[in-house]
């Protein structure tokens, strides 16, 4: 010591220039000051004038300064001016100024210690660099307890440089956020009195700061997320950013909020929570992509709940991503392929997508799509659970499928691809084009309304250029005849391909010998023969629905092409059908020169050929005994009752069929008929001049010939009778008449019991057909 002076009157009065301690045996501290302030009853006890200039405590110097209850003390760590007094068991200290020199904090307060409960009450203001604020300590036993709250400040870095944060906290606090302003909320801490020396609780501490007017950059490459203010709290080792009606371009992130945890050890993690109500657009896309998550989804309109939920590594380690999507109405592209949403969930974790019932709804179809997308594979695997899917026209659809379940799989790497097994469809993206393939129509056969063309399957691609400009290709099988070959073989095989615009859809087959043409509803055809019966059939049972929908009227215009209805054909050059939307048929066909009319209303057809060629005529009553000369030909009724026919004739010979040719051999047989050999019947068939033949068809199985009535040359034949087609046999009374003087005849008769003797001098024979067809017997 040096300069030592003590003074003793009614206290102490103790005054050094130099006191030395070479050695303590514990460092001082902070702690120190809650024990200073015990002691300090001792030195208001005992003293009235301290003045130490300088106590060497080791390598620091220490100052201190009593005198009329006035205190300064000054060390290394800390500058203390006070005024202090003792009332009532409880010391009171009003301090002028407490400067922590490490910290560069500066404290100005009141402190009330009560002495016998050791407690200690502390009010005051601070300031922290350009920090200001107020703030309170108490200390009940052992326990201590420290809160401040600041006003508002402009610069937080200097107050972040003092703790030891890692960079990339640092970072986060400081350079990834800006703000204007700062005020700190709430800051509280506390700890433990032990050994005379603080302790402090570092799980105690708890803090928040409000920044306003603030700019967060997520990611450095992007635009910053706005908020007008957000508050960052600590607690547990952690920061809790939560921020207040933030944007991002211009898009709502309510809800958005930032963490980041683990921050005194080395896994330490940043937690974001990115929330967004918007479009899915390229906008979002590049935010996502920051992350290295490539979601294949886009929006051009509607709206979403998105969240990104991220862990991202500050140190060492991994990082890991969550995505939910939470759908709103509008349409969802996964590359190509449009999604029209209604509501709907998507989860993205560890590079896999899980949809969860999203919804979709537009006016052709409905149903919800679940499953996963394998992000590195670039496939899905996916269920359509169909509710409706309605395809075509609104009110002629062409295919209906109701509650139905399709597993589908996608490979979305170029080309994209989508197969649905159960319909054996594929979809595949050919850069310029969609290439959609059906490989066999028997599995989307259930769900057409018209299976005409696909009674057998076949394959079917489409090439779409967009959704309403595509062509397509294909082959289709069928059992029954829309088209014939000439010799009346099935084509059961169509190939076909087409073409389709907003106005105009265009369809060819048989290397476009066929041509449809949907605007003018219009049939071309060929070269190729029609079975007209099927189509009607095809066209009037096309829809199942009980409520069924009126088609469209269609034209057929036809060359070099046939045309058979049930068992009667057209052979013609040309013509003309309107086919109505009800299945009427209004029909002109000519071949040759020879006009044949053909037409149905309900269930009354009617047919008429004028002066036609024994050609045209075949094929109309199945029947080729009559030959050369002209026919006019008439048939009305029902084909499933009774159909009226009649028939003219106009020249011609009557020959080569059984009836004829075993009557002939019958007649060749009995001398008694040598009158009827020449000149009528022969080898050579009956010459015929003139003849009218009226008849009913009842139920396609019986032919009833009500009058046969023939002209020939030298006979007439006049006759009446049936032939029944189910049993295929034959029952037929006729009388043959022939013109010749009596006295020639007579004498060559042996037998009169069956001639006639007319009064004109004429000689009828009665004659008897009956049994089968292909060999009846004549009596």
């Amino acid at each position: 010591m040096s300069g030592l002076y003590i003074k003793l009157d009614k206290k102490l009065t103790l005054t050094a220039d130099n006191i030395t301690i070479p050695h303590l045996k514990k460092e001082g501290s902070l702690g120190e000051f809650p024990v200073l302030l015990k002691r300090i009853k001792y030195l208001l006890t005992f003293f009235d004038k301290i003045y130490l200039r300088d106590i060497v405590l080791d390598d620091r110097h220490v100052h201190f300064k009593f005198e009329h209850q006035l205190l300064e003390i000054e060390n290394n760590q800390y500058h203390l001016i006070g005024e202090v007094k003792i009332a009532k068991n409880r010391l009171k200290a009003s301090l002028k100024k407490l400067s922590l020199k490490e910290y560069n904090v500066t404290l100005e307060a009141n402190v009330t210690y009560y002495l016998k409960k050791e407690t200690i009450l502390t009010q005051g203001h601070f300031q922290v660099e350009a920090i200001k604020g107020t703030f309170t300590l108490t200390k009940i036993k052992e326990k201590v307890a420290f809160s401040l709250r600041s006003d508002v400040f402009g610069e937080l870095k200097s107050v972040v440089d003092k703790f030891a944060l890692s960079p990339s906290v640092r970072s986060w606090i400081v350079e990834r956020v800006e703000a204007q302003k700062y005020q700190i909320l709430s800051l509280y801490a506390g700890g433990r009195i032990v050994d005379n020396a603080f302790e402090f609780d570092t799980q105690s501490l708890k803090a928040k700061v409000l920044f306003e007017e603030t700019k967060i950059h997520f990611q450095p490459s992007l635009e910053p997320i706005l908020a007008p203010s957000f508050v960052l709290e600590y607690q547990d080792n952690r920061l809790d950013f939560t921020l207040h009606h933030p944007t991002y371009q211009g898009r709502d992130m309510n809800g958005t909020g930032l963490s980041i945890v683990n921050l005194m050890d080395d896994n330490t993690t940043l937690k974001l929570d990115i929330r967004l109500k918007t479009v899915f657009d390229k906008t979002i896309k590049e935010l996502l992509d920051s992350y290295d998550i490539s979601l294949p989804l886009h929006q051009k309109k509607g709206a979403l709940n998105a969240r990104l939920i991220a862990d991202v590594g500050l140190k060492d380690n991994p990082n890991n991503f969550i995505v939910d999507v939470v759908f709103g109405q509008g349409d969802i592209w996964i590359k190509e392929v449009k999604l029209p949403v209604t509501k709907g969930l998507l989860h993205y974790e560890k590079d896999k997508i899980t949809l969860k019932e999203i919804e979709l709804k537009e006016k052709n179809y409905e149903g919800k799509v679940s499953g996963e997308i394998y992000l590195k594979k670039r496939e899905a695997s996916l269920v359509c659970d169909l509710k409706r899917l309605r395809l075509g026209e609104k009110k002629a659809p062409f295919l209906v499928m109701k509650n139905k379940k399709l597993p589908l799989k996608m490979h979305y790497a170029k080309p994209l691809k989508i197969a649905i097994p159960k319909l054996s469809l594929t979809l595949v993206d050919e850069g310029k084009q969609l290439k959609l393939t059906l490989k066999n129509l028997n599995k989307i056969k259930p769900y057409l309304l018209n299976t005409s063309l696909v009674e057998e399957g076949g394959e079917m691609n489409l090439y779409f250029k967009d959704s309403q400009h595509y062509t397509f290709e294909g082959k289709a099988k069928r059992e029954g005849c829309f088209f014939y070959k000439k010799n009346n073989e099935c084509q059961t095989i169509l190939p076909f391909s087409g073409t389709v615009t907003p106005k105009e859809m265009t369809v060819y087959g048989f290397d476009k010998r066929l041509k449809y043409q949907k605007s003018k509803s219009r049939l071309f055809v060929n070269g190729i023969n029609i079975d007209l019966k099927q189509l009607i059939k095809s066209k009037t049972s096309q829809f199942k629905s009980k409520k069924r929908e009126k088609g469209k009227e269609v034209l057929i215009l036809g060359k070099n092409s046939h045309i058979r209805y049930d068992n009667y054909t057209l052979l013609l050059e040309s013509y003309d059908i309107d086919l109505k939307a009800n299945g009427d048929i209004e029909a002109m066909g000519s071949a040759r020169g020879d006009i044949v009319k053909f037409s149905k209303k309900r269930d009354v057809f009617h047919l008429q050929a004028l002066r036609v060629k024994d050609t045209v005529l075949h094929p109309l009553i199945n029947f080729k005994g009559l030959q050369k000369g002209r026919y006019s030909l008439k048939k009305w009724g029902n084909p499933k009752g009774v159909m009226h026919g009649e028939i003219i004739v106009e020249g011609g010979v009557m020959k080569d069929f059984k009836a004829y040719n075993n009557t002939l051999a019958f007649i060749n047989t009995l001398p008694a008929l040598a009158v009827l050999h020449n000149p009528g019947f022969s080898q050579e068939g009956f010459v015929i001049e003139e003849g009218v033949v009226e008849y009913r068809m009842i139920k396609s199985s019986k032919i009833v010939f009500d009058s046969i009535s023939i002209k020939g040359r030298s006979a007439t034949i006049v006759g009446r009778g049936e032939i029944d087609l189910k049993r295929k046999t034959i029952k037929m009374n006729l009388a043959i008449q022939v013109g010749r003087e009596l006295g020639k005849v007579l004498g060559s008769l042996p037998l009169l019991g069956y001639i006639l003797m007319g009064e004109d001098k004429s000689i009828t024979v009665g004659l008897q057909l009956s049994g089968a067809i292909n060999k009846p017997i004549v009596k």
